[in-house]
């Protein structure tokens, strides 16, 4: 019995360091790199007008509903103007 609880995954390990080609390796991470750089920028830019538009619908669905006190507000003043009294403004 081997003192390693499981040889051949160490040996695939170490087969696969082997075979890793730095500079592809790094290659590949200096392009990554570039891309989350020319990303961030547009993140902080895009971001204030998602937010706006969260804040766009919320007031087009006010506008778009019926509002109640407006039409009360009518009623009231034809009853007031039906009356016979005299109307005096200040």
């Amino acid at each position: 019995m081997y003192p390693y609880a499981n040889t051949s995954l160490i040996t695939r390990a170490l087969s696969m360091f082997k075979n890793l080609k730095w500079t592809e390796f790094l290659d590949g991470t200096q392009k990554t790199l570039g891309v989350i750089n020319q990303a961030i920028p547009i993140v902080y830019q895009v971001k204030p007008l998602v937010n706006n538009t969260k804040t766009l619908f919320k007031i087009a669905s006010a506008i778009n509903t019926p509002n109640t006190n407006q039409n009360n507000r009518k009623i009231i003043k034809e009853k007031e103007v039906s009356n016979n009294s005299p109307i005096f403004y200040l």
